[in-house]
């Protein structure tokens, strides 16, 4: 049974297609990211998943009980920037919430602020919060009551690295436990280390849906990147225009030349027959970053 799925799910607003007939399923225990440009469709389509808005078309699905449906009550939810009532504590914001869920304990409360490294700050107003604490606040009321399915909008907004590393680690281990978490992020370099699958959307569509280690083998012209520096660098870089190929420096001295995976093993061979002495060229991985900007490139937008 798949924990989350849509099918043929879009969302108008007027003539404009916010979610555009997208479609996939993701399984119980699986994190899967979401990516997208701003206005790209991830915090409506994560709406529409948790129940907030209504579909113009098509369905979701939660846990295989049609959305809206009892099933919600088993969804955490942190879609945008949350919010809290300033004037009260962190502990007394999450207690509120528990309320209204109804069935969790106070010492539910307490296990979950320590979970999120936010104890010591629990009975400090959310007013003298920074963004990065509410954010944690913003998490921990996500799991207060233990959900089989995460949906979560750039949870590490305002987080500082160690802080991001921490929640990174803090949804490994609630996937362990069989939960399923859907995460949108801007932050691909840290999609890339959670995640095995990825959704990308771009103008309401759905442009990919597979592993990390097929996005690039799905498209048309994948790419490498080799860095390179030479005897005489100015040298390096006039034969490189010359040659037609895109570099860039870097803060290292070296430079960072991008080139179609066809044409890698040609590169190298190619300065060596026009005298440009190499000492050295590294090979570069292609990134999450570049094939993801090669897939919005290649759905028509600009380089």
């Amino acid at each position: 049974m798949s924990a989350i799925s849509a099918t043929h799910l879009s969302k108008h607003y007027g003539r404009k297609a916010a979610v555009d007939n997208i479609s996939f399923n993701i399984q119980q225990g699986e994190i899967v990211g979401f990516l997208g440009p701003n206005g790209a469709g991830k915090t409506t389509t994560l709406r529409l998943l948790a129940g907030l808005i209504h579909p113009s078309s098509g369905s979701s699905q939660i846990l295989g009980q049609r959305v809206p449906g009892p099933n919600l009550l088993k969804v955490g939810t942190m879609i945008e920037e949350p919010s809290f009532y300033p004037y009260m504590t962190g502990w007394a914001n999450l207690k509120h919430a528990a309320i209204l869920h109804g069935g969790i304990a106070d010492s539910r409360i307490d296990e979950i602020l320590k979970f999120v490294s936010m104890d010591k700050a629990a009975q400090k107003k959310v007013a003298a919060y920074s963004q990065g604490m509410r954010q944690r606040l913003g998490l921990a009321r996500a799991l207060l009551w233990r959900p089989k399915v995460l949906l979560l909008d750039e949870p590490t907004n305002g987080l500082d690295p160690v802080g991001i590393a921490e929640i990174r680690e803090n949804l490994r281990e609630i996937a362990s436990g069989g939960v399923t978490i859907l995460i949108s992020s801007h932050i691909l370099a840290e999609i890339e280390k959670l995640v095995a699958r990825v959704l990308v959307i771009e103008k309401g569509k759905l442009l990919f849906d597979g592993p990390l280690t097929q996005i690039t083998q799905n498209l048309d012209e994948p790419q490498t990147s080799y860095q390179l520096q030479a005897t005489e660098q100015n040298a390096l870089e006039e034969k490189l225009s010359e040659l037609g190929y895109g570099f860039e420096s870097l803060s290292n001295g070296y430079l960072r030349v991008a080139v179609p995976l066809s044409e890698a093993p040609n590169l190298l061979s190619r300065l060596a027959a026009e005298n440009i002495n190499l000492l050295e060229a590294k090979r570069e991985e292609d990134s999450l970053e570049d094939a993801y900007l090669r897939l919005l490139r290649e759905d028509g937008r600009p380089s």
